[in-house]
């Protein structure tokens, strides 16, 4: 699956592409911040976003990222585990919210787990 990282902390970016290629992504670009054109030009399936260092808050951050992938998943990764804050993401159009203190198998089963929410989603579309 084609996805794209937004990761401000550039010394995890290669942990989560190793995180993601074994889960099976194919990481097709990564960023610093969101970069609406670049998103739109590599047309992801997935936009994986690390919400807690971004230069705009989360959740204006999503908005901007769901304009940019429409029929893309979002998912924002993040350090807080208040639920009225994953709320506020998903409002905003994240598909999930991953902890990042979780550990990496269990962010892996949320990963997985979300995107085969999708895939029946989209099944019983059709």
């Amino acid at each position: 699956m084609r996805t794209y990282l937004i990761e401000p902390q550039t010394i995890f970016v290669p942990f989560l592409r190793r995180m993601l290629a074994h889960a099976g992504f194919d990481v097709v670009a990564t960023a610093g911040g969101v970069d609406s054109r670049d998103i739109t030009a590599h047309d992801p399936a997935a936009v994986f976003v690390d919400v807690d260092y971004l230069e705009r808050g989360g959740p204006t951050a999503i908005c901007r990222i769901r304009e940019a992938a429409q029929g893309a998943a979002v998912i924002a990764l993040s350090d807080v585990t208040d639920t009225l804050f994953a709320a506020t993401c998903v409002i905003s159009g994240a598909t999930a919210v991953c902890s990042k203190g979780d550990g990496e198998e269990k962010l892996l089963r949320t990963l997985r787990s979300t995107f085969a929410r999708e895939a029946e989603s989209l099944n019983a579309a059709r």
